[in-house]
């Protein structure tokens, strides 16, 4: 359990200091009379929702997805490694889809749709990273050395 609340906070972490980074305008290309958030302010206003978002959804889908794979063991790690990538990959664009559709607008946009798609997609696979190296020890190789 501590494994997955580190990656929680890894995989958070990450992804608003990406969300804050790509929504920054710099200061040569601002407009005047119109305020903008910085880095620091955007990144702790993101986190929050990321955090949340992982414990309430991450969290219980990552347990769900891990006790169907340990039904399927892989001869290699190659493949056990892909068809965890694929089941989370899958997890996203459905969490994705049916996000959409809950709290979508009134009219559909395709590119709105994949861009929301998109954007759960490479959180679960953030989270199943993090996850993955935390649960295979290969930081603890590090960590001696």
């Amino acid at each position: 359990m501590l494994k997955r609340i580190l990656a929680v906070i890894v995989s958070a972490s990450i992804l608003a200091l990406a969300v804050s980074a790509l929504n920054y305008v710099p200061q040569n290309q601002r407009e005047s009379d119109v305020y903008y958030l910085g880095i620091v302010v955007y990144f702790i206003s993101t986190i929050w929702i990321y955090l949340l978002y992982y414990l309430v959804v991450g969290v219980p889908s990552s347990w769900i997805i891990d006790k169907y794979r340990k039904q399927y063991k892989e001869k290699t790690n190659v493949n056990q490694y892909f068809m965890e990538v694929s089941l989370y990959s899958l997890v996203g664009l459905f969490l994705g889809t049916a996000y959409y559709l809950l709290m979508g607008s009134e009219q559909a946009y395709l590119y709105n749709f994949i861009e929301t798609i998109g954007f759960w997609v490479v959180a679960l696979l953030l989270y199943f990273q993090a996850l993955w190296i935390l649960e295979r020890g290969h930081l603890a190789k590090y960590a001696k050395g």
